[in-house]
């Protein structure tokens, strides 16, 4: 329901949830006064999130309001993306006021490193209702700058800053320290720059389940503190001295790493813990996680629609339960991290079904067979660039222990890459896969039952209604929901729509084979129920006809209906522009100068030929083909389409979501 539901009712159940937590181990009669508690949270959850949007829109329409406006910032994140750099900036002041906690994204030519402070010149635009806007608001960004002046202001050092020109030493003390072939994972894994993966490296970690590696965050945290617990063992100072140094040491580490969400969180849950042990108050894992949850949607509200934050919560919840299950039943150490692995697998397997993402359901037993594997690199990729710096103890880091590292991580690389091409059929979209769902609850159900269950009876019931409820919520999430996916066929978009179980696909030119055998292939599509060709050169029937018995060629001006939807075509001496629309929805191409001047759209995907005067709420653009048009895009703040682009139509409503696959939301974990 993420997805399709009202946000405030996610929201505040998000809260609700999370204030029955901290409040379970203090409740006496759980029956009663968790009703109270539930409707305290509910009003409780509902102002806070009214006075946040209210303030929030006073600032988006006092800053909309102005033509141009000065102000300055720090640069929090800057990324290259093709034809320009997208910066993320901190506003601090608007016109000489003071501004908290509003961050913008521009897009630049110029490259600027994190901590830069800037004084810019420009106009500020927001989000429309029916971007993504939801997305940028996750992640604390309110708006988009376009700049027409930039200047760096000098002698600005601040933590932001300091912590980057640590973080640049360390990476180039990893590259002098290991091969080249291995460092970009070295990186990733120690030092959480996935800037220089390639996308073959992230989908072969990301097919096998072990994307988490390349992440730093909870894990990395673990590994970092049982490393500093060994090194401070047999120092002879009191505990809470050590506590202390644990504690400015992961602040240290969160730091080098980039302040990126999933290590704020990881290394808050620690730091809470530690804290606790260190002033002698009472903690567990459920209130300090419940606890660190709420601020942080205190913070920003939004953050709950985050799907790194949902992962990861979820993930850590199905951890802590599986940890005290193993404690209970006395497992041993092996048999622990297989449970541990196979519950974070399956508490986060249904916002996995949520965000459209695929899984593996083998991720617990390669968990397993990785885990100390990964453990030992992640934490030689950070420590050895750390080391290197000692004198003494340079020389036989970078002598013998760096070719170790290389030696593990080349093999931790054949592993993903071997696991892919031999155990493709464990791979699926919880979202459409449903046949394989069923299955993988009702096994799940029964190990859980016979770990959870003492009573036989308890046991067969759980194993029966689990698989009888995931069936009828995957009913209600894919109920009235039409999805579109789009993706680069030849040099323009084409369309799969699916509904009800039905599937048809919208060609624009002719599709590469091959291409159109990798999309099916990945979307599980064997035939589609209707195709529609909308391209001023003849189809390729033959190739075509092998995926469907009905198809149709767009061939002159005109509307041309695939299954209830609508596609306006426009041909026209080779020139061509085609709209579909999908209950509302409209999807919108030119080709050769086509003419779409002064239309409005829901998603235009670019041309090397673009009317300036188009007007969407989302604009996409192919690379090798916006070499033409770069000003536009970048006035435009296109995004790459680079892989499969996914939105859910609520219907009747109209509303939509983007939601993205696992090759590109890998990045943004």
């Amino acid at each position: 329901m993420i997805n399709t539901m009202p946000g405030s009712m996610f929201y505040a159940c998000s809260a609700l949830f999370f204030v029955f937590v901290v409040v379970h181990k203090f409740t006496a009669d759980r029956y009663t006064q968790q009703i109270v508690l539930f409707r305290l949270a509910a009003i409780i959850a509902a102002g806070w999130l009214g006075i946040f949007k209210n303030n929030l829109n006073e600032k988006i329409q006092w800053l909309s309001s102005k033509e141009q406006i000065s102000v300055t910032g720090t640069v929090t994140d800057i990324s290259n993306i093709g034809y320009a750099n997208r910066c993320y900036v901190k506003l601090d002041t608007v016109d000489g006021q003071r501004i908290n906690n509003f961050s913008v994204v521009m897009y630049t030519s110029d490259w600027f490193e994190k901590g830069t402070v800037l004084e810019l010149a420009g106009k500020y635009n927001s989000f429309t209702p029916k971007s993504d806007f939801v997305f940028n608001y996750a992640q604390g960004v309110f708006g988009s700058f376009q700049p027409d002046h930039i200047d760096v202001k000098d002698n600005e050092t601040n933590y932001i800053s300091f912590f980057n020109m640590l973080s640049v030493d360390l990476k180039d003390r990893a590259r002098d320290l290991f091969n080249y072939k291995t460092v970009p994972v070295a990186i990733a894994m120690g030092l959480g720059d996935k800037s220089l993966l390639d996308d073959s490296v992230v989908n072969d970690f990301a097919f096998t389940g072990l994307s988490h590696a390349l992440v730093v965050s909870g894990l990395h945290v673990g590994f970092i503190v049982a490393v500093l617990n060994l090194l401070m063992y047999k120092i002879p100072v009191c505990k809470k001295l050590k506590n202390i140094v644990l504690f400015i040491s992961v602040f240290l580490f969160m730091g080098v790493i980039g302040f990126t969400p999933s290590i704020v969180r990881a290394g808050c849950l620690l730091m809470a813990v530690t804290f606790g042990k260190t002033f002698i108050v009472e903690t567990d894992n459920y209130t300090v996680l419940a606890i660190i949850i709420l601020i942080t949607l205190f913070i920003n509200p939004y953050s709950a629609h985050s799907g790194s934050l949902l992962l990861s919560y979820s993930a850590y919840l199905g951890v802590i339960h599986a940890a005290e299950i193993a404690r209970r039943k006395e497992f041993n150490n092996l048999l622990s991290v297989f449970i541990m692995s196979a519950f974070a697998t399956l508490y986060t397997t249904p916002i996995l079904a949520l965000l459209g993402m695929e899984m593996t359901l083998l991720s617990p037993f390669f968990n397993i067979l990785m885990s100390y594997l990964i453990m030992v690199i992640c934490t030689l990729s950070f420590f050895l660039p750390v080391f290197s710096f000692i004198p003494l103890i340079g020389m036989p880091v970078a002598s013998f222990i760096a070719p170790l590292n290389d030696i593990l991580i080349k093999i931790l690389m054949w592993f993903t890459n071997f696991v892919r091409q031999y155990f493709e059929f464990a791979m699926i979209n919880p979202s459409t896969s449903l046949m394989k769902i069923i299955i993988f609850t009702v096994v799940v159900s029964t190990a859980v039952a016979f770990l959870q269950f003492n009573d036989y009876k308890k046991k067969i019931i759980f194993v029966f209604t689990v698989p009888i409820i995931t069936l009828l919520c995957y009913n209600f999430m894919n109920r009235d929901i039409i999805t579109v996916k789009v993706f680069d066929g030849s040099s323009q978009p084409s369309y799969i729509i699916t509904a009800e179980d039905r599937n048809y696909l919208l060609a624009t030119e002719n599709i590469n084979q091959n291409r159109l055998d990798e999309i099916c292939e990945d979307l599980f599509i064997e035939k589609f129920d209707e195709i529609l060709v909308c391209s001023f050169k003849q189809p390729d029937t033959e190739m075509y006809l092998e995926y469907t018995e009905s198809l149709k060629w767009a061939s002159v001006t005109g509307e041309y209906y695939i299954g209830d939807y609508v596609a306006d075509v426009n041909v026209k001496n080779r020139q061509m522009c085609c709209k579909l629309d999908v209950r509302g929805t409209i999807f919108a191409f030119n080709h050769n100068k086509a003419d779409m001047s002064g239309e409005i759209f829901d998603f235009y995907f670019f041309g090397s030929d673009t009317p300036k005067s188009v007007v969407a709420d989302n604009y996409f653009y192919f690379y090798p083909v916006i070499k033409k048009n770069v000003d536009l895009v970048t006035e435009k703040q296109a995004k790459e389409l680079y892989d499969i682009l996914t939105v859910k139509i609520k219907t009747p409503s109209g509303r939509y979501s983007i939601v993205e696959d696992v090759k590109n939301f890998g990045s943004r974990i």
